[in-house]
């Protein structure tokens, strides 16, 4: 399921030895291997420190994930790494009510790109991003907290 981005740089000598076949060389293949998970958690990263995103928006496993009071480090990514220079990116998030959708996708599309191009080498081939809900931080709050917000005082 998962794909791995992998980065070779090969500095082996293929000279030739008297007898005509190639010559072994003592220098090592170097690989570096990227796994979706990596980008996904620098997208998921990248994207909740952006202004106008209450959450980003997880998948069932996610929710179920949650419940049983885990942590779900990559809810709402989902990245496929193209090959060893590429990456596309789906992003689920819940909007701030009052913001700008196009600016928070602005914002979306420079800081995520720039993070996993700094962190991993990758380029964003492509990225979407779902607007799946969009509510207000007191609402965002309310549904996390539940019943556990001080109602007495209302009362």
């Amino acid at each position: 399921m998962t794909q791995e981005a992998t980065s070779t740089v090969n500095t082996a000598n293929n000279t030739m030895n008297p007898s005509g076949g190639a010559a072994s060389s003592a220098e090592p293949d170097y690989k570096l291997v990227i796994d979706e998970v990596v980008v996904e958690k620098i997208a998921a990263y990248a994207t909740q420190k952006i202004d106008g995103i209450v959450e980003m928006k997880g998948n069932l496993l996610s929710t179920i994930q949650e419940g049983l009071g885990g942590n779900d480090r990559t809810k709402g990514v989902n990245a496929d790494v193209e090959d060893d220079e590429r990456v596309s990116v789906d992003l689920s998030v819940i909007l701030e009510y009052g913001k700008s959708a196009v600016e928070v996708f602005d914002r979306i599309k420079k800081v995520v790109g720039k993070s996993i191009k700094e962190m991993t080498g990758l380029d964003v081939e492509e990225m979407t991003v779902h607007v799946v809900d969009v509510m207000t931080r007191d609402e965002y709050r309310q549904k996390q907290g539940g019943n556990d917000k001080p109602q007495s005082a209302a009362a």
